[in-house]
């Protein structure tokens, strides 16, 4: 069998080309952004897996959703860390900028969500938090879209070197590119993308760059402006349904358009409907914490 060319399903927008990207793997049966939840998005025929970049304290970037550690890790399990522990008014939390690599290793993910995905909870303590040049390096991304958030935030601050950077380096130095993975860099921030997309030009590391959006109207971002610099977008849900036109005006000027985050457990009537109204809007992709599910309903269209 040929090797899928990712590259060209970017370019497309028919509901045949609509990519199935697994949010942080397949997080709706695993805990969020491990190697578990990422290999099970693949088993489940996602076309790709989205996950996110923080950095630890000896400048090792590692996969979670954000530089606080308390909701997805069994950090507060864990007494020799306890002094790490910032208590602010609102806030009681640990940060990855903090904790070198091999004290990292030390934790285990936990389900973010336990009340609403019971299953996923069930393997609390069973994994790793993984690094990004273990997933460039495992079997299962053959293949596949990776497509990788650089986080914004203080974990920046321990960094000698841009994020993108070393995500770039990174990426060389692994066989994701031989293995046929195509690489999607996204973020919120403007200049951390555009950074990255320099250093993949500067290293001749052949990628796309979406940049994300959330609670903003069409007429607060120029879209022209966004397509000369990036391949793409990527809205909320929420801003999706609120103005119809995101899909043409993104169109219009050259721009793929995906959407986050497709979760089963917010169908109002059935599954079938729920994704089936995300895919009537025309999105080139959908970023979905159950892939099976819309894979299936995608299959079930023919």
């Amino acid at each position: 069998m040929s090797p899928v060319n990712h590259l060209a399903l970017l370019s497309g927008n028919s509901v045949k080309n609509l990519l199935v990207l697994a949010h942080r793997g397949a997080s709706a049966y695993r805990p969020e952004n491990t190697l578990a939840a990422f290999e099970l998005g693949v088993s489940q025929l996602a076309d790709g897996m989205e996950f996110d970049l923080v950095a630890t304290k000896d400048q090792h970037l590692v996969i979670r959703h954000e530089n606080h550690l308390a909701q997805t890790t069994d950090v507060s399990s864990k007494p020799e860390f306890e002094s790490r522990m910032h208590r602010d008014i609102d806030v009681k939390d640990w940060f990855s900028e903090e904790f070198t690599l091999p004290e990292l290793k030390t934790l285990r993910a936990v389900e973010r969500l336990p009340e609403d995905r019971s299953g996923s909870a069930l393997f609390d303590g069973q994994f790793e938090i993984p690094t990004f040049a273990e997933l460039l390096h495992s079997d299962f991304i053959r293949d596949q879209i990776l497509v990788v958030e650089l986080k914004s935030g203080t974990h920046l601050e321990v960094l000698d070197e841009s994020i993108g950077t070393i995500a770039v380096r990174e990426i060389l130095n692994s066989t994701g590119i031989k293995r046929g993975v195509t690489f999607v860099f996204e973020s919120f921030d403007f200049e951390i993308l555009l950074d990255a997309k320099r250093q993949a030009e500067a290293t001749a590391l052949q990628a796309k760059f979406f940049y994300l959006l959330e609670d903003t109207n069409i007429s607060e971002i120029d879209l022209d402006t966004v397509a000369k610099d990036f391949d793409g977008i990527s809205i909320s849900l929420e801003m999706l349904f609120a103005e119809p036109n995101w899909v043409e005006n993104a169109h219009s000027v050259g721009l793929d358009i995906w959407t986050y985050t497709a979760r089963a457990e917010e169908a109002e009537t059935t599954v079938e409907e729920y994704y089936e109204r995300i895919i009537q809007t025309g999105v080139d992709g959908i970023f979905a914490d159950h892939p099976d599910l819309l894979r299936r309903v995608l299959d079930d269209r023919g």
